[in-house]
């Protein structure tokens, strides 16, 4: 039982570390977001940017296959499909000052920390 209890552990604690909350924040430059996706974790996960047209370079650099989205409310803004291990797309959104989520929505990828966040200002 010792495992069972250890690996739970590592689980919780790769959920917290990936939730997308505090950490270092990426000021968006030139108008483009360069993001990785791995196996439970979307980085950059906080990001500030101004307001405008802003380009997504979404790469796959996990084990499995992962998507991308960005909502704001309950309105997907961003809708990159499901990219395989190395593959990569470019999306493209007018954003306006608010906070909006970035996700993958495969399987329970969000609950396993693939989130992360962008405010716009």
């Amino acid at each position: 039982m010792p495992l069972v209890s250890l690996t739970a552990a590592v689980l919780a604690a790769a959920v917290v570390a990936g939730c997308g909350g505090a950490g270092p924040v990426t000021q968006v430059r030139e108008s483009r977001l360069e993001i990785t996706l791995d196996d439970f974790l979307i980085a950059p996960q906080n990001v500030r940017a101004d307001r405008g047209r802003l380009t997504f370079a979404v790469t796959n650099r996990g084990r499995l296959g992962h998507n991308f989205r960005l909502r704001a409310d309950d309105r997907e803004l961003v809708e990159v499909t499901t990219l395989l291990p190395g593959e990569d797309a470019t999306e493209s959104a007018d954003l306006e000052p608010g906070r909006y989520t970035m996700l993958c929505t495969v399987a329970n990828h969000e609950q396993l920390g693939m989130t992360g966040r962008i405010v716009v200002r």
